[in-house]
C-alpha cells in the first residue's frame, strides 16, 4: 500500500512541477512579448524625438520632402498620353480600364517603384479605354524581361498576372 501511495505522490509532484514549469514559460513568453513591445515603442519614440530635434535645429525640413513628393507626383501625372500615337515600340500592358483615376493611380504606383509607366487613351466601341503600360522598349526581349521582373516582384497583383507585351509600329 505504501508503494502505491508513494507512486501517486511522485506523479502528483511531477504534474505539479510540469504545471509550474508551463506557467513559468507562459509568464516568460508574456514578459518577452511585453519587453519587445516596450523596446519597439522606445525605438519609434526615439526616432520621432530625433526627427523633432533635428527639425527644430534646422537640420532637416519636412517641407522639402513634401515638395519633392509633390513634384514627383506631378511629373508622373504629366506622363499621361492621351494619344496612342505618341510612342512606338514594345510595352507591357498592365490594365485597360474605363476609369481615368484608376489608370493614373496604377501608373503612379509603378512609376514610384521605378518603372517607366504611362497611360494610353484609346476609343473602343464608343468608349474611352485607358491602358496602363510600362515602357516603351525598342526590342521585344527588353519588354519580356521587364514583364518577367514585374511578375516576380508583384506575384499577387491582378494587374501583373494578366499583363501582356504589346507592339505598336511606327
Amino acid at each position: 500500500m505504501k508503494n502505491k501511495t508513494y507512486q501517486m505522490t511522485t506523479i502528483s509532484r511531477v504534474q505539479t512541477a510540469t504545471l509550474a514549469n508551463n506557467s513559468g514559460k507562459k509568464r516568460l513568453t508574456e514578459q518577452t512579448g511585453s519587453i519587445n513591445k516596450l523596446l519597439l515603442i522606445l525605438i519609434v519614440g526615439g526616432l520621432g524625438y530625433s526627427a523633432f530635434i533635428a527639425k527644430n535645429k534646422g537640420l532637416i525640413s519636412f517641407d522639402k520632402t513634401q515638395n519633392f513628393v509633390s513634384n514627383l507626383s506631378n511629373k508622373v501625372s504629366g506622363s499621361l498620353n492621351t494619344n496612342s500615337n505618341d510612342y512606338t515600340g514594345y510595352g507591357v500592358q498592365l490594365v485597360a480600364t474605363k476609369q481615368l483615376d484608376q489608370a493614373k493611380g496604377i501608373m503612379n504606383d509603378f512609376a514610384r517603384d521605378g518603372y517607366s509607366a504611362f497611360v494610353v487613351a484609346s476609343e473602343a466601341k464608343g468608349r474611352t479605354l485607358y491602358k496602363v503600360r510600362l515602357g516603351p522598349y525598342s526590342h521585344k526581349p527588353e519588354a519580356v524581361a521587364v514583364q518577367d521582373k514585374v511578375v516576380r516582384r508583384y506575384p499577387n497583383s491582378p494587374y501583373v498576372k494578366s499583363s501582356l507585351v504589346i507592339y505598336k509600329p511606327n
